[in-house]
């Protein structure tokens, strides 16, 4: 493991160990949660490995992106493939995958079996209060994709007083964000309207322009003192050019220019939330929610990009897809005092419609100049798939948890999901129309033991992903495909003494019935279930008080992904590593609070080497980054200073390699941003 990066830290600690100033400490084990078991409990009562990036933590980074916030959060990492677009690695090797559930204050963003990698994009970033990040399965309590781990962002909940709050920022990579926050009280409950608008121009990676403007309105009423609730409403317009990854060729000799010159994604998402809570007594409650969504994504994408047997002609794709859903989310809660314990009874209903309509198109491309220069239509129908599906997602849950005494406490749930599948194909070729049922079992049951200033949990847990739309009806026939099913074993312990705090969990993860492309006798290439894999390792994060205004920090996981009984394209690959799976992830960081007016913050990032085929014949070396944050804070403003990847480390986001193609082109590197400095300034009005 390098350490080129901590000689800075370690100055910088030796520096300022006898400075006093204000107080930096955070007790993340007394902050109350409500995403390990929809009912609000401190964190150490929940037997799981949970994660909290507060409003203080995101206030202080003054994020660009979610990446830089999420990579913050031991045992995660996301990588950034330009424009907000971006990957997941929790438990898991980096991937596009659909192995995490990304919800907003409790229902998930997209409809199960319709993921996308890129669904945080549909997130309103003036809009985050706080994160909370489950790692490991949790499809007990939310359900299908729930595996690798669960990213729930908390809106702002709406404040009793007015206020305003906009925020400008720009970078040295050509971005501009403006932010707008604020908030109206009324008689009857309060008005909180949220905006943001970002746009990127002339970025340091050629063709990576983009603009996404959004707007978050959220209405909270009081009706009696029983019935209160509140609406929301979510918009985002997202348009951005996609530059896509590049070959070794052009990685190696640091080229960030472009082939591409027309290809582009398109977002126009809608999520409308009218939530009811009615408190029967003290010991009892019930909460109802009614989602809508409305999602469009438009695209002519990079990865569509394919060879002929002419260097200058090429083929590729347009697309549309779309999809309406309507969601009902009910729970009923009962607190049990005599038996020091509560009882979740939930019911959830997802109807999902969803149209996806391809084009192909001919592609040219400049041999010169290294780039497609043209795309257009065959003269004859170009249509490649059209068809419609109807998702129904019906569950049933429970949840219990019970104190047994000051220490012993034990969490308990099983959920129960059916998915129905309608195919309707508008074409006479492809695959013929079908209805598919999926059903699944979950369980989760785990304990929790503390003592004043130290406690731990052990838990078993059980995750599932159905087939994706795309995975069971891409093809000449459908296949025969089952749930991808994972068993999780984790222990964790947690402790605080004097001036150290500290968060540890080890955790095993089997996955089998794992859905891969398999060549038939007929030549037909089918997705089947087949190989387990295995997941292995240990998360942990520090904070050290270093004085009363100094505090340092570690949060970083160890982790081995390993095939198991698994064959790819006819090559036995059981007992290799996993591509795009590095063992080491994690980031150190010190932060000194000056006064209350000034805060520095210095962080350093570390990724290992991993390998970037299946059969382990080909490595990237990983990277070092360096950020470095400066924050000025006045009465009603702040003004901040911010240099990331300080170093001008040049490196990949994600790298991988075709082990059945030879040449530059099977390689694909994601370039990852060059430094950058950020200057921002918000103003604020309250009373």
């Amino acid at each position: 493991m390098k350490f080129s990066g901590s000689l800075f830290t370690i100055v910088a600690m030796l520096w300022v160990a006898n400075v006093q100033g204000q107080d930096s400490t955070i007790n993340p084990l007394q902050t109350v949660i409500v995403t390990g078991s929809k009912m609000a409990q401190k964190r150490t009562e929940l037997p799981v490995s949970i994660a909290v990036i507060n409003a203080k933590e995101i206030n202080f980074t003054k994020a660009p992106r979610i990446d830089f916030l999420l990579n913050k959060v031991a045992g995660v990492n996301m990588p950034s493939i330009g424009n907000e677009q971006h990957m997941m690695a929790i438990r898991q090797p980096i991937s596009l995958k659909g192995l995490y559930l990304y919800l907003e204050d409790g229902l998930p963003i997209r409809t199960s079996g319709l993921f996308s990698n890129n669904a945080l994009i549909e997130i309103l970033s003036a809009n985050i209060n706080s994160i909370e990040i489950i790692k490991g399965p949790a499809s007990a309590m939310y359900g299908a994709e729930a595996i690798g781990g669960v990213v729930n962002i908390l809106s702002k909940p709406a404040d009793t007083i007015f206020n305003f709050n906009i925020g400008y920022q720009t970078t040295s990579l050509g971005l501009q964000k403006i932010d707008m926050k604020s908030n109206i009280p009324k008689v009857y409950g309060t008005w909180q309207i949220n905006a943001s608008w970002a746009e990127q121009k002339r970025g340091p990676i050629d063709f990576s322009d983009y603009i996404k403007k959004g707007i978050s309105i959220r209405h909270d009423f009081t009706w009696t003192k029983k019935l209160t609730g509140y609406q929301t409403l979510n918009v985002i317009n997202y348009d951005a050019q996609m530059t896509g990854s590049v070959d070794s060729l052009h990685f190696f000799q640091k080229n960030f220019s472009s082939q591409q010159t027309f290809t582009f994604r398109k977002i126009n998402a809608l999520r409308f939330r009218q939530n009811f809570q009615y408190n029967w007594s003290n010991q009892s409650s019930t909460i109802l929610n009614f989602m809508m969504r409305n999602n469009k994504m438009d695209q002519n994408p990079t990865y569509t990009i394919a060879s002929t047997s002419n260097p200058t002609k090429f083929k590729g794709q347009t697309n549309s897809n779309e999809f309406n859903s309507y969601v009902l989310d009910f729970q009923h809660i009962w607190n049990l005092p005599n038996l020091n314990s509560k009882f979740m009874l939930g019911s959830y209903m997802d109807i999902t419609n969803q149209n996806l309509i391809a084009h192909f198109i001919n592609i040219l491309k400049d041999t010169v100049f290294g780039k497609y220069t043209s795309f257009s239509y065959p003269t004859k129908d170009s249509l490649l798939t059209n068809y419609n599906t109807v998702i129904l997602n019906k569950a049933m849950y429970l949840n219990y948890f019970a104190k047994f005494n000051n220490r012993l406490s034990a969490n308990a749930t099983i959920r129960y999901d059916v998915f129905d599948y309608t195919f309707n194909n508008q074409l006479n070729t492809g695959t013929p129309s079908a209805k598919n049922v999926f059903t699944n079992w979950t369980p989760k049951i785990g304990l929790t033991y503390n003592l004043q200033n130290i406690g731990g949990f052990i838990n078993y847990s059980e995750g599932f992903v159905p087939p994706q739309i795309t995975e069971i009806y891409n093809a000449v026939r459908v296949p025969y495909l089952l749930p991808q099913k994972f068993y999780n074993n984790e222990i964790g312990f947690w402790f605080a003494y004097k001036k150290w705090q500290g968060e540890i969990t080890i955790y095993q993860l089997i996955g089998n019935n794992e859905i891969v492309s398999v060549r038939q006798p007929d030549g037909v290439n089918l997705n089947q279930n087949t190989g387990n894999t295995s997941h292995k390792g240990i998360e942990y994060q520090f904070k050290y008080q270093l004085t009363k205004n100094v505090l340092i920090g570690i949060n970083a996981t160890n982790a081995i992904h390993q095939y198991i009984n698994t064959n790819i394209k006819g090559t036995d690959v059981s007992g290799n590593q996993m591509n795009a799976a590095p063992n080491y992830f994690g980031n150190t960081y010190l932060q000194w609070n000056i006064n209350n007016k000034i805060a520095i913050q210095t962080e350093w990032m570390y990724q290992s080497a991993y390998f970037m085929d299946e059969i382990n014949a080909t490595k990237y070396a990983g990277y070092n980054l360096g950020n470095f944050r400066v924050n000025y804070k006045l009465k009603h403003s702040q003004i901040w200073l911010h240099a990331l990847n300080f170093t001008n480390t040049y490196y990949s986001t994600m790298a991988t390699k075709n082990f059945s193609v030879k040449g530059n082109a099977a390689y694909s590197f994601y370039i990852g941003e060059p430094r950058s400095i950020h200057i921002g300034y918000s103003w604020s009005i309250k009373p």
